[in-house]
């Protein structure tokens, strides 16, 4: 059955309602503390995800539970309890109404922790769990260590620039990704409200800044084998192995100097007000390295991003490649490589005599006085 369209001043109605009910007796008690998600979640509609995710749901069937509500559960979720897992979740909902509440439920009518999971499948615009098979060849080696205070070196010489020719090659070619629903939901409903009220700067003229970050899953990667060479007695195979989370794998991060496993996380964030509030956050593998993760996540960001127009954008050491430059250079010369956007993205290149804004690494830099800004 298609889900019924809940508007937010519905759900603000329930709130003060239930509330009263429950909370006006003096049995349960909303301290001072609570109030501030009250605030935010009374502040924020999120009624468009059900319009989003209506072709999603079948014509027939059980009523489905109201999708705003499912997502303004798992955001209060990772808003106070993200540690504790969603098995867990579903039962601090029942002993704290305060949270049912605030998600939209009425308490004692709850959602069980498989709806949340077909939910999250409806925001996955795929099939299939992963970008990658679980079925995948062991992996045997960790990333290069970076120099201490540095980050690892690219894994294979000229990756960057291979990168980047293949970039020039398809520049105008935009791939679905499983996170565009997401996206474009981020995008319409909290994007466009922070910027009418000005939070991301002028977006006319945007300022942005892109960096890495590493996000750790578990301590060691999952896996299980798919032969019986340690019932023969061989040890050691390099059969291929099913990871539970075959997206993940081992990356070193260069500011705690040590190896982990899981995510990188790049995010291009607004840097023209004082709140850098992120633009387009995007989940790379661990052992990917800043430079390549800017070359993937800025050209799907220009193919996605309908808000304004890059001016500057600020990188560090991490992203001094040749390659790069020479991409940013034709993006300033040949205009028929690249669609118009993606030229106001990548931004055009002028030899001044400023520091470069694109690189804070200046030594032994081809272009080391670049100012990257519109002509």
């Amino acid at each position: 059955m298609k889900p019924i369209l809940i508007s937010h001043e519905l759900y603000q109605d329930s709130v003060l309602l239930r509330l009263r009910r429950y909370y006006s007796s003096g049995i349960f008690v909303v301290v001072n503390k609570d109030w501030p998600l009250v605030a935010k979640f009374w502040r924020t509609d999120l009624s468009y995800i059900t319009i989003l995710l209506h072709d999603g749901y079948d014509a027939k069937g059980p009523e489905p539970r109201d999708p705003a509500s499912m997502l303004r559960s798992y955001l209060l979720f990772l808003m106070t309890k993200p540690e504790i897992g969603l098995t867990e979740w579903v039962n601090e909902m029942r002993r704290i109404p305060y949270y049912a509440i605030l998600s939209g439920f009425e308490p004692g009518n709850l959602p069980g922790v498989g709806t949340f999971y077909d939910f999250f499948k409806r925001l996955w615009g795929s099939s299939r769990n992963n970008l990658k098979p679980k079925k995948l060849a062991k992996r045997t080696r960790k990333p290069k260590k970076g120099k201490k205070g540095e980050k690892a070196p690219t894994t294979t010489p000229g990756k960057v620039k291979r990168l980047v020719d293949w970039m020039i090659r398809h520049a105008d070619k935009k791939s679905n990704l499983p996170s565009d629903r997401l996206f474009h939901f981020f995008q319409t409903q909290i994007l466009t409200v922070s910027a009418n009220l000005g939070l991301l700067g002028d977006t006319n003229t945007l300022t942005v800044a892109g960096d890495g970050t590493p996000i750790v899953t578990s301590v060691y990667a999952r896996s299980k084998s798919t032969c019986d060479c340690r019932a023969q007695g061989l040890a050691d195979c390099n059969h291929p192995r099913i990871y539970s989370q075959p997206d993940c794998n081992a990356g070193w991060d260069s500011a705690r100097e040590k190896y982990f496993n899981g995510y990188h996380l790049y995010m291009i964030s607004a840097t023209d007000s004082n709140y850098d509030l992120p633009l387009y956050p995007r989940l790379q593998p661990a052992s990917r390295h800043d430079a390549v993760s800017l070359i993937v996540s800025s050209v799907k960001f220009e193919q996605r991003f309908t808000l304004g127009t890059v001016y500057k954008m600020l990188l560090d050491a991490a992203h001094d490649a040749d390659a790069i430059y020479r991409l940013l250079l034709l993006v300033n010369q040949d205009e028929r490589l690249f669609p118009c956007q993606l030229r106001l993205l990548l931004l055009r290149v002028q030899y001044t005599k400023t520091p470069c804004l694109w690189s804070s690494k200046f030594s032994n830099s081809p272009i080391n006085n670049l100012r990257i800004g519109m002509n």
